[in-house]
């Protein structure tokens, strides 16, 4: 590709200057702002630590039988989207009750067809560690230069159905017949391009009984007239404060097949916005499904749903849409949980380097405090540029511990910053209690203690154990796999839920666990993290206790079911309206 000159480098210097100097500032005030909520709250220091080694993950990856590498083709000319790739999406494929993974992979800009080895992957898993390369068997396609992947039952027969993202031409829906994906984009009438596609996820918009598609977009950018970009005499990576931005896209199923846009109907259109991670969870607790859209440089959206797929933006007034200081920052990773144990949803949201880990909790109805330096994850997050984010129990003690991958975006980043590294060590907090965490990365394994150029990450038990793994995914680098070898984790249930009529993936679901003397809320999301998606069978840490009392669940439908006392340490297939049946992962394929 022949070189360019850009032909206002006194203006490109400027704009490096200003954003370097704005991550000055939000560090200085932010810190600040974090002193006065520890006064508040109590000091990070005298949170209480975990004995070294608890959690931990061992690398799993070679003896997993998962072979990929993401190819991202860099280019003298640093074009955007070559830095941003990829996903991972865990998902049970097949319905043997074993999560499978499907990895995306990217290629190369301008070409009509992948290099060699830039193809996505499937692999069918055993439930007990090991995986098979079933890519050509169940004709996985690889178009475009590939980003992220959705997971859902579209056509509510049972099977997981997918979306492929891509920058430019490349989306792709693929229908699961239970054997083989086929692709029906034309027919379902999805488009091929929607220009730069990240994340994308499944959940019924309007509760028509169906699973819609949100579809996150970032920037307006055309490879083939991108201009370079300096940092000190250092061609990098543009920032995304140079090109415009693209609104977000909802398409409704008519429950024929078929697809619309109802992207303006739903509300969604007015604003244009740098997305990357998104999110969906009922963060208000009334039944409905609302986006979360983690934005790059720009106001992240809370849209909240009036039930019937009619969307408000309230993340200026919830306290979700800025820093506390007021000020935009580089989101790029999303999930959602009860982190302290009171029944609502809480947001962490993963920033830019020298910008917080932001821990968005819900303190009234739809009123977030930005709490991360408060409660332990501030200092401890800053110096990584943050991707996928994933809140889960790791340990099994009842409440959720939290994940993010990291690594920077500068290939040359030595060359441009003193002490600055491209790739970065992940990050690994444990909730010691009532929402505060413990920094536990450094004695968690290599999965987060080696220095990689992360970006997806998804969690799941691979192995049948009823501890969850992780996986993440390396822009240009090897598939990890952390598995979960901690030592003196409590007991378990684990709950696949299968909905009935048009979300068979139980997308909204709602689980109350009656544990000892807590009561535990977890929800089926329809997507989180980065480009990515996490297995969504509902892992119940018990602790020391032999089971939980009471559990209670609110299908998407507003339906609600009760279960006798359920046993730990064991796996149940819980269908809609049905008594819980045991089954062991991988044991066989049950029918839809």
């Amino acid at each position: 590709m022949p070189d360019r000159t850009h032909p206002q480098p006194a203006r490109m210097a400027g704009i490096f200057a200003v954003r370097v100097l704005a991550f000055a500032v939000v560090t200085i005030s932010q810190s600040a702002c974090g002193v006065r909520q520890a006064l508040q709250s109590g000091p990070p220091s005298v949170l209480p630590r975990v004995a070294p080694g608890r959690l931990h993950f061992a690398d799993a990856a070679d003896k997993s039988g998962v072979a990929f590498t993401h190819v991202a083709t860099y280019t003298s000319a640093k074009l955007i989207p070559e830095i941003m790739g990829s996903g991972v999406a865990i998902a049970d494929f097949n319905r043997d009750g074993a999560p499978d993974l499907l990895a995306a992979n990217s290629g190369a800009i301008g070409t009509t067809g992948r290099p060699a080895g830039a193809a996505n992957k499937l692999f069918i898993g055993d439930g007990r560690g090991r995986f098979r390369d079933a890519t050509t068997e169940w004709a996985l396609p690889s178009p475009g230069y590939g980003m992220g992947v959705a997971v859902g039952d579209v056509d509510g027969d049972g099977w997981p159905d997918v979306v492929l993202t891509a920058y430019g031409p490349g989306m792709r829906l693929l229908r699961n017949t239970g054997a083989s994906f086929a692709d029906i984009t034309s027919r379902s009438g999805l488009p091929d391009d929607v220009g730069w596609a990240t994340s994308a996820g499944f959940f019924d918009a309007d509760r028509d009984g169906d699973l819609d598609l949100f579809v996150v977009r970032y920037l307006a950018y055309d490879a083939a007239s991108a201009q370079p970009c300096y940092e000190d005499g250092q061609q990098v990576y543009c920032t995304p404060m140079l090109y415009e931005g693209r609104h977000d896209l909802l398409f409704v199923n008519d429950g024929n097949g078929k697809f619309h846009d109802g992207s303006a109907a739903a509300g969604i259109t007015g604003a244009a916005r740098n997305g990357l991670a998104l999110a969906l969870v009922d963060i208000d607790g009334d039944g409905d499904v609302d986006p979360y859209v983690a934005n790059d440089i720009d106001p992240n959206q809370l849209w909240l749903n009036d039930g019937t797929g009619r969307f408000t933006d309230v993340g200026p007034r919830s306290g979700t849409a800025f820093s506390p200081e007021g000020r935009v920052e580089a989101s790029m990773g999303v999930d959602a949980a009860d982190v302290d144990g009171d029944g609502r949803m809480d947001l962490a949201v993963a920033n830019f380097q020298a910008e917080p880990l932001s821990l968005y909790r819900q303190k009234d109805d739809l009123l977030f405090d930005e709490v991360s330096e408060a409660v332990g994850i501030g200092l401890a997050a800053r110096p990584r540029l943050k991707w996928g984010t994933v809140f889960f129990d790791a340990d099994r003690d009842g409440d959720e511990d939290l994940a993010t991958a990291a690594g920077h975006i500068y290939d040359n980043a030595a060359a441009v910053r003193p002490g600055l590294t491209f790739g970065q060590s992940s990050l690994l907090f444990e909730n010691t209690g009532a929402g505060r965490f413990s920094d536990v990365s450094d004695a968690a394994g290599p999965a987060f203690t080696e220095q990689h150029v992360s970006r997806g990450l998804a969690v799941g038990d691979l192995d049948g154990d009823g501890a969850l793994d992780v996986v993440l995914t390396r822009n240009n680098g090897p598939l990890a796999i952390g598995r979960n070898v901690c030592g003196a984790c409590g007991h378990w249930i684990s709950l696949w839920l299968e909905g009935s009529d048009g979300n068979r993936s139980a997308i909204c679901a709602r689980v109350k666990a009656k544990v000892g003397d807590r009561t535990l809320v977890r929800q089926v999301s329809g997507a989180s993290s980065y480009l990515s998606v996490s297995d969504r069978r509902v892992l119940i840490g018990l602790g020391p206790n032999d089971g939980a009392s009471e559990v209670t669940i609110t299908w998407p439908d507003g339906t609600f079911q009760h279960l006798d006392a359920m046993e730990r340490d064991t796996f149940y297939h819980v269908v809609q309206g049905a008594a819980p049946v045991r089954y062991v992962p991988g044991g066989a394929v049950v029918a839809p």
